[in-house]
């Protein structure tokens, strides 16, 4: 009832007094009601009111014996079918009301009693909100419906909905897959029919056992043509057409399936070597590190990077430059042991992920390696090109928290061993494992601090842009701007390990503002191109807390001739708590010019409400842990809906990042996530191509 008092009532009186009709409005006035009102004294101007003014309600005041009031009833609801009509009358006969009632009236008050007037005309208005409310529901229902069915028919996998164990519908990968036409082919067809008959029995006992919840089962299919293959069934309640029902989703996994097979290993190779590529790599080493930490093993990490590449191309050329790289790729495959993986990792740096720990078996295949590029000589022509490379060397400790730790461990060791003059190695935090071969490493955040001040003067950042894609049909071209440090030999330092340093001495003001002036210009260069593209850009505590942010946006804006609507800037979770008031006055000034507003690193904090209540916020982007095995982990995913009805319920859109795979996308869809941003629609890339298509 509450809303009904704080929204306006649009209200039509029909009473051939005016005096009678606003003594009703200050009647319901006085009862705290909002009311705009129309009144008609004359049966010829009705229709016209009803047009033009749109009521909410209308109230038909009666005396005894009104000439045409049956008519008038009549003409009101058949001019407006979803108003409220309530009669008022004063001695009106009871036959007569009740056939008011019959006829469409939702009531009938007497005109001495205002008290029951203002119930029934809270009542009604309640009401009529609801049947808004209703009718808004069932078309996103209906869209949501729509979208649903249209990902189910874009689907790569096979998607089937069964009742009582028979075909309600299936996608047409799931007909194609078992050789039917269309769907009156399979409509009603029992789901065993598609089951070899070796596995009937254990799927019939599967199927009594399944209960409302997700589950999967490993089966060997048949096809109508009696082809059997090897799949997993994944099972999940659904509802179709109305009616509750399972889904199934079929992941084939029979040899013959040659296609998905081939697109699987693309997906994991580097098209130019034939090595698995970078992301197959990091993720190989997050399952590594895992298992090995489990069970207290450990293993070694190479990055080997070719020394002074750039020279090395200019002067031979890309293309035979590019053959070099080729050329290592057979022999370094040969140097190293069944179980390691070997990767390009960047354009001229390779890993290896081994099992070799120890000192000697590390110093035999870094020398292998050695030899195998001093042995292959890049040439174009007349044009020789001597090669050699500096290898890194990280081993997995305790220490070591995750994949990209790892990582960068090694690629320390690299850098290290390129100071040496290159042509050289160097290990991580060998301790006494593994002999001394010269520089300790103690130097690194001097020499990450140096180099990011060198980037500073000269321009050696680089930025790459990550798409943001709509699950709800925005085609908008959102992107994340991210920043990669250069260091001398034109390998990239990622984030996570160079703003730490930079954080500590006090160089992140200086990182933004690069950022935000260079993201400018290119998204001018976009907008210029004709492309809708808008930009998500990181802002760190420092920016926070200096008030000269904002002019310096501004100024930014103004020299390239952009619009602040084009830029949303993210701040992360803790740093908007730890700085609220700078936070606050920052928001409001960037609001101001037009920029949006995104909360990175949403939910992290229990306490998630709070920020969505003071300030103005446009997105929420939701911590990456809630993310990590979320298709498995249902506390995570109560979670998630919660923090995503919460964000909605606030009028905020929300964005799911890292995400890695389809089961997630799944999730996220279900859940109403609006956005989504992550390796499995593409990594962080130098141009800004993603293929953004309308649904």
């Amino acid at each position: 009832m509450n809303s009904s008092q704080t929204e306006t009532i649009k209200l039509l009186i029909i009473d051939s007094s005016l005096n009678d009709a606003e003594a009703k409005v200050s009647t319901l006035r006085n009862a705290g009601l909002a009311i705009h009102s129309d009144c008609v004294t004359e049966k010829s101007d009705i229709f016209e009111s009803l047009e033009s003014n749109d009521p909410d309600l209308i109230l038909l005041l009666v005396e005894q014996n009104t000439p045409g009031f049956t008519d008038t009833l009549k003409l009101c609801l058949r001019a407006r079918q979803d108003s409220r009509l309530i009669v008022i009358y004063q001695k009106e006969d009871s036959t007569d009301l009740i056939q008011a009632m019959r006829d469409g009236a939702r009531d009938v008050v007497s005109g001495d009693d205002p008290d029951h007037l203002q119930l029934v005309v809270k009542r009604e208005f309640h009401d009529l909100q609801i049947c808004h409310q209703l009718a808004q529901a069932q078309e996103k229902l209906r869209e949501a419906e729509e979208r649903c069915s249209a990902l189910i028919a874009s689907s790569r996998d096979a998607i089937a909905y069964i009742h009582e164990g028979m075909h309600m519908h299936a996608n047409q990968i799931y007909l194609d897959m078992f050789g039917y036409l269309d769907m009156d082919e399979i409509e009603g067809l029992p789901i065993l029919d598609t089951i070899s008959s070796k596995d009937h029995k254990r799927f019939k006992l599967f199927l009594r056992t399944l209960k409302e919840e997700s589950c999967d089962l490993m089966v060997k299919c048949q096809s109508q043509d009696g082809e059997t293959f090897k799949a997993k069934l994944e099972f999940s309640p659904a509802t179709f057409d109305g009616e509750p029902c399972t889904q199934i989703i079929i992941r084939d996994y029979s040899e013959n399936r040659e296609l998905e097979h081939k697109l699987e290993l693309l997906s994991n190779q580097d098209p130019l070597t034939g090595l698995a590529n970078h992301q197959y790599f990091m993720g190989e080493i997050e399952q590594h590190i895992i298992t090995l930490k489990k069970s207290n093993c450990s293993c070694s990490l190479l990055y080997l990077s070719i020394d002074e590449f750039q020279k090395i191309r200019t002067t031979v050329g890309i293309v035979a430059s590019d053959r070099f790289l080729q050329e290592l790729a057979k022999p370094f495959q040969d140097a190293v042991t069944e179980g390691d993986i070997i990767a390009r990792f960047g354009d001229h740096t390779f890993t290896i992920l081994s099992d070799k720990c120890s000192a000697s078996e590390i110093e035999t295949l870094v020398e292998q390696l050695r030899t195998i590029v001093g042995s292959h000589n890049c040439h174009n022509g007349d044009k020789p090109g001597a090669a050699t490379c500096s290898i890194g060397i990280a081993l997995l400790g305790d220490e070591t928290e995750n994949s990209q730790e790892f990582i960068n461990h090694a690629y320390q060791a690299c850098v290290a061993a390129k100071e040496k003059g290159g042509n050289e190695i160097s290990f991580y935090n060998a301790g006494e494992m593994v002999p001394n071969y010269g520089d300790d490493n103690t130097g690194d955040e001097v020499r990450i601090n140096k180099l990011i001040q060198h980037a500073l003067e000269k321009d050696r950042f680089r930025m790459v842009f990550q798409p943001i894609v709509s699950l709800q049909g925005d085609s908008r071209e959102n992107y994340a701007v991210l920043t990669r440090l250069l260091d001398n030999h034109d390998n990239e330092i990622q984030p996570n390990y160079f703003t730490e340093c930079a954080e500590q001495n006090e160089q992140m003001l200086e990182i933004d503002r690069w950022v935000i002036k260079h993201a400018i210009i290119e998204l001018t260069k976009q907008r210029a191109e004709k492309r809708k593209v808008n930009f998500f850009i990181s802002l760190s505590a420092s920016s926070i807390q200096d008030e000269g942010t904002l002019l310096w946006v501004c100024d930014c804006l103004r020299n390239q001739k952009a619009k602040g609507a084009w830029l949303t800037f993210q701040i992360k979770d803790k740093d908007v708590r730890n700085h609220t008031q700078s936070a606050k006055k920052l928001v409001d000034g960037l609001k101001r010019i037009k920029c949006q507003i995104a909360i990175d690193q949403f939910g992290s904090n229990q306490k998630a409400e709070t920020l969505l209540k003071h300030l103005p916020v446009d997105y929420v982007k939701f911590d990456v842990g809630l993310i990590e095995e979320l298709a498995t982990t249902q506390g995570k995913q109560d979670r998630l809906n919660e923090l995503n009805a919460l964000a909605l319920s606030h009028s905020i859109r929300t964005i799911a990042m890292g995400i890695e795979d389809a089961n997630s996308l799944a999730i996220l869809w279900t859940v109403g996530v609006n956005y989504i941003q992550g390796y499995f629609l593409q990594g962080p890339a130098e141009n800004i191509g993603y293929e953004f298509t309308p649904h």
